[in-house]
C-alpha cells in the first residue's frame, strides 16, 4: 500500500505520491519559479513580434547540382565556343568571295542562326544525364507561373530602366540590338524560334549553370555580380563606332543578368529559362506583329 500524508489545505489523507490532493485539487509539490514560468509561457501566448524571414530574399537554392568540371565546360563551350565558331563561320563566308554577301543580314542571320544550334547540340550532348535534373520542375504548375511572372518582370524592370537612361543619354539601340531586329525584320519565324528560345537556352547553360554555379560554391555574392556582369559585356560591341551607346545600354544588361541569376537561384533552371524565353519571345513576337502592322 502507498503511504498516506495529509493534504497541506483539506487535511484529508491521500497518496503520499500524488502530485494534487483529490478531494480539494491543492497542488502537494512545490513548484519552482522556472517551472511556472515555462508553464505560463506554454500556456499563454507571446505578445513579443515573432521573427519572420521574407522568403522572397531567404529562400532554399534550387540551382542545379551539378559537377563543378562540368558547369565549367558549360560556361567555356557558351563562350568562347560562341567566338571561336563565329570567327570559323566568318572565315568560311569570307571564302566565298562574295563582298555582298558578307555585309548582308543574310550572312549575319545564316552566322547567328548556325552558331545557336550548333551550341545547343554540344550543350545538350555534354549535359547527357544532367538534362534530368533541369527539366525536372517542367511538370509542376508552379514552375510555368513562377517562369512567366518572372518573365514579365524581367520585361517591365529592363523597359523602365532603359526608359530612364534614354532620358538621360538619348543615345537609341546598341549595336546587339539593331542587329537582331534587322535579322528578325527578314527572317520573323526563324528568329522567334532562335532568339526566343534556342537563345535563352544556350544562354541560361553558360551564364547561370556554368558560370554562376561555379563561382557560387566559393561565394555567392561574387556569383551574383560576377555572372551579371558577365552576362551584361556579352551584349556589349567593343568594336562599335560610339561606344557611348554601348555603355549607355549596358546597365539594363547587367541588371537583366543579375534578376535572372535570382531567378535561377531561387526557382531553378526551368524557372530561369522561362522567364528568360519570355523576356526574348515576347520582344520579338511585338516586332514581328508591328512589322506586319505597317505593311
Amino acid at each position: 500500500m502507498n503511504e498516506k500524508t495529509k493534504c497541506k489545505k483539506c487535511g484529508l489523507e491521500i497518496d503520499s505520491d500524488l502530485n494534487y490532493c483529490p478531494y480539494c485539487g491543492t497542488p502537494q509539490v512545490e513548484e519552482t519559479k522556472d517551472d511556472s514560468a515555462q508553464q505560463v509561457n506554454e500556456s499563454t501566448p507571446s505578445n513579443e513580434p515573432k521573427e519572420r524571414s521574407i522568403k522572397f530574399f531567404s529562400f532554399e537554392s534550387k540551382a542545379a547540382d551539378i559537377n563543378i568540371f562540368k558547369s565549367i565546360a558549360f560556361f567555356v563551350i557558351g563562350l568562347l565556343g560562341l567566338n571561336l565558331l563565329a570567327y570559323i563561320f566568318s572565315a568560311i563566308a569570307k571564302s566565298l568571295d562574295n563582298q555582298y554577301f558578307l555585309v548582308s543580314i543574310n550572312s549575319n542571320a545564316a552566322i547567328n542562326f548556325a552558331l545557336y544550334l550548333l551550341l545547343l547540340g554540344i550543350i545538350l550532348i555534354v549535359a547527357n544525364k544532367d538534362l534530368a535534373k533541369c527539366f525536372a520542375a517542367f511538370k509542376k504548375s508552379k514552375t510555368w507561373i513562377q517562369g512567366l511572372a518572372f518573365g514579365f518582370l524581367l520585361m517591365i524592370v529592363s523597359a523602365a530602366l532603359n526608359s530612364v537612361i534614354q532620358l538621360i543619354f538619348p543615345t537609341g539601340q546598341n549595336n546587339n540590338e539593331t542587329g537582331l531586329d534587322s535579322i528578325t525584320d527578314v527572317y520573323p519565324l526563324l528568329s522567334l524560334f532562335i532568339f526566343g528560345l534556342v537563345g535563352p537556352f544556350v544562354e541560361e547553360f553558360t551564364y547561370r549553370i556554368g558560370l554562376f554555379g561555379t563561382i557560387k560554391k566559393w561565394n555567392k555574392i561574387a556569383a551574383y555580380l560576377g555572372t551579371a556582369l558577365v552576362f551584361g559585356l556579352i551584349h556589349f560591341d567593343f568594336g562599335a563606332s560610339n561606344l557611348a551607346v554601348e555603355f549607355a545600354n549596358l546597365p539594363s544588361y547587367v541588371i537583366s543578368g543579375l534578376l535572372l541569376c535570382y531567378f535561377y537561384d531561387y526557382g531553378g533552371f526551368e524557372v530561369s529559362f522561362l522567364a528568360h524565353a519570355t523576356n526574348n519571345f515576347v520582344a520579338v513576337g511585338i516586332q514581328i506583329i508591328l512589322k506586319f502592322l505597317t505593311f
